[in-house]
């Protein structure tokens, strides 16, 4: 529907739990994930049409692009909405907005609808069984290597929450006036 929901984490977890013992059903996994991604995008494409104008346009002026040149491009997306609505749904970010961007250019709904669908099932019947073999692989591995692994994918857990939270330059911030000097 456009908003950032986690929906590669839980095939990510849902995919590894699979690979246990007494984990979740494989097909399930990948039926729930599909089910979700389509409905989640379709949601999004009725956004787009019910006010999806102005906001084509707000965003065209977030990048400083000009109303005709907005038009210009919401009827290229149009015509050609097949290849950037499947490929939309593997890249994160684009998969939270292409059904709105859809729905706001007027694609039709049965071809929206089958690109969808076929993207959806696609993406996580991929991502599920990525992470199933993962998950097998990991746990075939030695003990030492479990630990290891496990370890370092805290680290790059915190490190990664220590990037995002410093910003990319590690730089303060706030503004040179927010920032007192103590007497």
């Amino acid at each position: 529907m456009g908003f950032p929901v986690p929906g590669g984490t839980a095939l990510v977890i849902a995919g590894i739990d699979a690979s246990t013992k007494n984990g979740l059903p494989l097909a399930g996994i990948i039926a729930a994930g599909a089910l979700g991604a389509f409905f989640g995008s379709t949601a999004g494409f009725a956004a787009g049409r019910w006010r999806g104008e102005p906001v084509l346009l707000r965003v065209g002026r977030l990048f400083r692009q000009r109303p005709d040149r907005v038009h210009e491009l919401r009827g290229r997306f149009q015509r050609h909405a097949i290849a950037p609505l499947f490929m939309a749904r593997f890249i994160t970010g684009l998969r939270n907005v292409a059904g709105l961007a859809a729905g706001a250019s007027g694609v039709a709904v049965g071809r929206f609808l089958a690109v969808t669908a076929v993207a959806a099932l696609a993406w996580s019947g991929l991502i599920t069984l990525e992470y199933y073999f993962a998950g097998h692989a990991i746990l075939a591995a030695p003990t030492w290597l479990q630990i290891v692994l496990i370890i370092v994918g805290l680290l790059a857990t915190i490190a990664s929450f220590r990037v995002l939270r410093l910003g990319l330059g590690g730089r303060d911030r706030r503004p040179a006036e927010a920032v007192e000097v103590a007497d």
